[in-house]
């Protein structure tokens, strides 16, 4: 159990004993199953048609509904596409019309919204943030945002939710200056290092590509299992790439080093609002003696501040940003689930 679960937890170890695994392992499947059961006919206002494969009534609720700001429903609808993650899409109508469409994908014992580690800040489509929040709620199972929402989704009275540092390069003035002086110092032996003999390239295609696999290999043995995404990740930032333009709201964009053809560390940054947020940063292992990673880190920098981007955000986690960034709070992660489900993780079943 993460320890998001333990903000809804009381007492009991979260592993639980063999006795509470073995019961959590017969009992669950029914307990979120009447949950769902539950939630259903206790739910007023809001219908939940359940959906295995996207099909042209969802179509026609997309086209209803408002686009997110800054991308197309065709776009939209490319996460929305079958990969060898399941997934399933509900559509949440009022008075026959419909309010919401949250696609989800499968993430362990519960669900995510497809956009998460692909499109930051998005939920779902909806007409309103309330009618959203109404359907989070009426869906019946476990839905989880680890993080990239902004404070608002406390609005939608998720069951749980959170905020956590994340740090962020002001790139306003000189940012470099705010670095302690070891750090600096190993920027510029990275530097050196690498120049002589790598050169940086910026938005291939076949390194968009490079940089999801290179993730999902880097992250593939984790216990949180957020790879689910990669396909989605790649799906949707090529079909992104291959419309977006100069003035276009969103822009997502790449930067490698190169060895020779050969790439040693990537980016991918989401631009938006003048914020570059690096959505996926890698590196090859081999090249780790070089410090390829610092070098990227400090190329995609100077890129930002260059393109006129006022603010660079690495996220959270990972001690190495403390050395690039300034603390910031909030960005928020929420849980939404039935109080059945909640019962669950409290007494130590899941």
């Amino acid at each position: 159990m993460s320890h998001f679960d333990a903000i809804d937890s009381a007492g009991p170890n979260p592993a639980g004993s063999g006795f509470e695994r073995a019961l959590g392992h017969v009992a669950a499947p029914a307990v979120i199953s009447a949950a769902r059961i539950v939630t259903r006919l206790t739910t007023r206002g809001v219908h939940i048609a359940w959906f295995d494969a996207w099909n042209p009534t969802l179509d026609q609720a997309l086209d209803a509904l408002p686009a997110i700001p800054g991308c197309a429903r065709d776009l939209y609808r490319e996460l929305t596409q079958p990969t060898s993650v399941r997934k399933r899409h509900a559509l949440a109508t009022e008075n026959g019309r419909p309010t919401a469409l949250i696609s989800l994908r499968r993430r362990r014992r519960y669900w995510e919204p497809v956009t998460y580690q692909a499109l930051p800040g998005v939920i779902a489509p909806a007409s309103s943030p309330a009618a959203l929040g109404r359907a989070l709620h009426a869906l019946g199972v476990e839905v989880r945002v680890e993080a990239g929402l902004d404070k608002s989704v406390v609005d939608l009275n998720p069951r749980c939710h959170w905020s956590s540092d994340n740090y962020r390069v002001d790139l306003r003035g000189d940012y470099e200056a705010r670095w302690s002086r070891n750090h600096r110092k190993n920027v510029r032996k990275a530097c050196k290092r690498c120049d002589e003999f790598m050169r940086l390239r910026i938005d291939d295609v076949g390194d968009l590509e490079w940089s999801c696999a290179q993730w999902e290999r880097t992250w593939e043995g984790a216990d949180a299992g957020e790879t689910v995404a990669t396909e989605d990740r790649l799906r949707f930032w090529r079909a992104f790439v291959k419309q977006q333009s100069a003035d276009s709201p969103i822009q997502f964009r790449t930067l490698h080093l190169l060895d020779g053809n050969r790439r040693s560390a990537g980016v991918v940054l989401m631009c938006k609002d003048g914020v570059a947020l690096g959505q996926c940063i890698v590196r090859d292992p081999e090249y780790d003696r070089f410090w390829v990673g610092v070098r990227i880190m400090e190329a995609s920098i100077k890129w930002a501040a260059s393109a006129g981007h006022r603010q660079f955000d690495l996220g959270s986690g990972q001690d190495y940003k403390q050395s690039w960034g300034e603390a910031v709070t909030g960005r928020y992660g929420a849980i939404f689930r039935p109080r059945a489900v909640s019962a669950l993780y409290r007494f130590g079943l899941l």
